[in-house]
C-alpha cells in the first residue's frame, strides 16, 4: 500500500519542483531584466557605464544557460556588453575581449549594441595593430549602426574604417569614406576625430604639411588636454621626422604630462632623449631614460594583454558558433517541437469533434435564419407590389414625374425608393427602375412607350442604368426586388 502511495506521489513531486524551479527562475529574470534597464538608462541619458561589477556577474551567472540564451537572449547580451566595458576600463583586456565574444554571440536585436560590441573589438585589435582583423569588425559595426539608423554612430563608424583602410596603405578606399564622413556636422568630438584621420591619411602618405594642419585643426575641436594628447603624439612625430626636434618637445611634454596612455608616453618620452642628447643635458638624459624604462615596462604589459585578447578575437572570427551551442540549441528545439506536437494531438483529439457539431450546428441556424427572413421579405414585398398593380392596373401618366411617382407609392414602396434615391441615378433612370419593379411583365418597348423614349434610346437608358448600379441584365430584377432588403 505505501509502495502505491510512494508511486502516486513520486510524480507530483517531481511537478511541483519543476513548478518552483520556474518560479525562481522567473524572479531571477526579473530582476536581471532591472538591472539591465538601469544600465540602458545610465547610458543613454546619463552617458555612464552602469559599474556594479558584482550585480553584472550575478545577472549573467543568472541567465547564461540554455534557457536563458533562448528566451532572454538580449538581457544577457547587454550584460555581457556592459561587463566588458568594465573590464576595459580597468585594464583586464582579455576579459573584455571574452565578454564582447559573448555578447556578439547572443546577437542582441538592437543594431546600436550590435554596432557598439563590434567597435569595442574592433579597437582591441586595432591596439595591438592588426588593422586587417579590426577592419572586419569595424565594418561589421559600420553595417549595424547605418542599419539603426543613428546618424553619429554611423558617422564615427566610418571614421574607424577609414583609419583602418588608412593604416593597411588602402588610400583608395579611405578617400571614399571621408567623403562621406565629411558630409556630417555632428559635434566638437565628431569633428576632432574626422580631421584626425584626415591628418593620419596625409601622414601615411608622408604628406607631413597637409598632416599638421589637419591634427593643428583637430586640437581646436578637443575640449580637454587628455583628448588632444593624440593630435600631439602625431605632431611631434611629424616633427621629429621633418629634423625640427625642438619644434616637438613641447608637444612630448605635454603628453607626459597630461596623458597616462604608455604608448602615448614612450614615443614623448623618445623625443624628450633624444632633444637631451643633441643639448648634451646628461642629467635630463638619466631622467628621461629612467622614466621611459618604467614606462615601457607597463606598455609591454598591455600589448601582452592585447596580444592575447587579439587571439581571443581571431580564434572567435575563425569558429564564431562553437557545436556545443548548436546541439544545444537543436536539442531544445527538438523539445519544444516534441512538446507542441503532442499538446497540438491530444487538444486536437479531444475537441475536433466539438467544434465540428459546434460548427455545423451554428452555420445550419444562419442558413436557416437567412432563408426564413428572404422569404419573409419576398413574401411581404410580393404583397406591396400585388397591391399597388390591384391599385395601379398599368403605369400612371403622372408618374413621368418622379415626385409624383414617389408620393403615390409611398404607402408601399417608401424604403424601397429611399435606398433607390441612395443610387447614382437620374429621375428618368429611377422611374424606369420602379415601373420594371412593378409591372414586370412590361417589355421595355412598352416602357419605352410609356415614358415617351424611342426603342433604341430606352436599350441605351437601361444599359446606362445597369453600369451605373454595377450589376448585369440577368441580375437586374433580382437586384431591384433585395434593394430594400440591404439596409
Amino acid at each position: 500500500m505505501l509502495s502505491r502511495v510512494s508511486n502516486i506521489l513520486h510524480p507530483v513531486r517531481m511537478v511541483c519542483i519543476f513548478v518552483l524551479c520556474c518560479v525562481l527562475s522567473a524572479c531571477h529574470w526579473q530582476e536581471a531584466r532591472q538591472v539591465i534597464a538601469l544600465a540602458d538608462s545610465l547610458d543613454q541619458t546619463e552617458h555612464v557605464i552602469y559599474d556594479d561589477t558584482a550585480v553584472l556577474g550575478r545577472t549573467i551567472r543568472c541567465l547564461d544557460n540554455p534557457v536563458g540564451r533562448l528566451l532572454m537572449s538580449n538581457t544577457l547580451g547587454k550584460a555581457y556588453y556592459y561587463m566588458g566595458r568594465n573590464y576595459s576600463l580597468s585594464d583586464q583586456i582579455v576579459e573584455a575581449a571574452e565578454c564582447y565574444i559573448e555578447a556578439d554571440r547572443l546577437q542582441i536585436d538592437d543594431p546600436i549594441y550590435r554596432g557598439r560590441v563590434n567597435s569595442c573589438m574592433g579597437y582591441i585589435c586595432a591596439q595591438n595593430d592588426n588593422d586587417s582583423l579590426a577592419l572586419i569588425f569595424y565594418e561589421r559595426s559600420n553595417n549595424a549602426f547605418k542599419e539603426s539608423g543613428n546618424e553619429w554612430y554611423y558617422a564615427q563608424s566610418l571614421l574607424n574604417v577609414s583609419q583602418c583602410h588608412v593604416y593597411l596603405h588602402r588610400f583608395g578606399n579611405a578617400d571614399s569614406l571621408l567623403n562621406v564622413a565629411q558630409t556630417y556636422q555632428l559635434d566638437s568630438a565628431y569633428m576632432a576625430r574626422y580631421y584626425e584621420t584626415n591628418g593620419l591619411y596625409f601622414y601615411e602618405l608622408h604628406q607631413y604639411d597637409s598632416a599638421l594642419v589637419y591634427f593643428q585643426e583637430a586640437l581646436d575641436y578637443w575640449q580637454t588636454k587628455k583628448d588632444k594628447c593624440f593630435s600631439w603624439l602625431r605632431i611631434l612625430q611629424i616633427y621629429y621626422r621633418i629634423n625640427q626636434i625642438g619644434s616637438a618637445v613641447p608637444y612630448a611634454e605635454w603628453i607626459v604630462a597630461n596623458s597616462n596612455n604608455p604608448n602615448y608616453c614612450s614615443n614623448a618620452y623618445y623625443i624628450l632623449i633624444e632633444n637631451a642628447k643633441s643639448n648634451n643635458n646628461i642629467e635630463l638624459l638619466a631622467t628621461y631614460s629612467h622614466q621611459r624604462e618604467d614606462i615601457n615596462r607597463l606598455l609591454e604589459q598591455q600589448n601582452e594583454c592585447y596580444s592575447l585578447a587579439h587571439q581571443c578575437l581571431k580564434t572567435y572570427l575563425s569558429n564564431p558558433h562553437p557545436l556545443r551551442w548548436v546541439w544545444i540549441i537543436l536539442s531544445l528545439i527538438v523539445v519544444i517541437c516534441i512538446i507542441l506536437a503532442i499538446g497540438a494531438v491530444v487538444y486536437r483529439q479531444r475537441n475536433r469533434i466539438a467544434c465540428e457539431q459546434i460548427d455545423q450546428l451554428s452555420t445550419h441556424i444562419e442558413n436557416q435564419e437567412a432563408r426564413l427572413s428572404q422569404e419573409l421579405y419576398y413574401r411581404q414585398f410580393g404583397e406591396k407590389l400585388s397591391n399597388i398593380v390591384d391599385r395601379y392596373h398599368t403605369p400612371h401618366k403622372r408618374w413621368r414625374n418622379y415626385s409624383v411617382l414617389k408620393k403615390d407609392l409611398a404607402p408601399w414602396l417608401h424604403d424601397w425608393t429611399t435606398q433607390l434615391d441612395a443610387l447614382p441615378l437620374s429621375e428618368q433612370d429611377k422611374i424606369f427602375c420602379t415601373i420594371s419593379l412593378i409591372y414586370p411583365n412590361l417589355s421595355d418597348v412598352e416602357i419605352a412607350d410609356y415614358m415617351c423614349y424611342t426603342k433604341g434610346s430606352i436599350r441605351v437608358l437601361k444599359n446606362r442604368i445597369l453600369k451605373k448600379i454595377g450589376v448585369s441584365s440577368s441580375e437586374f430584377s433580382k437586384f431591384l426586388h433585395n434593394l430594400s432588403n440591404c439596409k
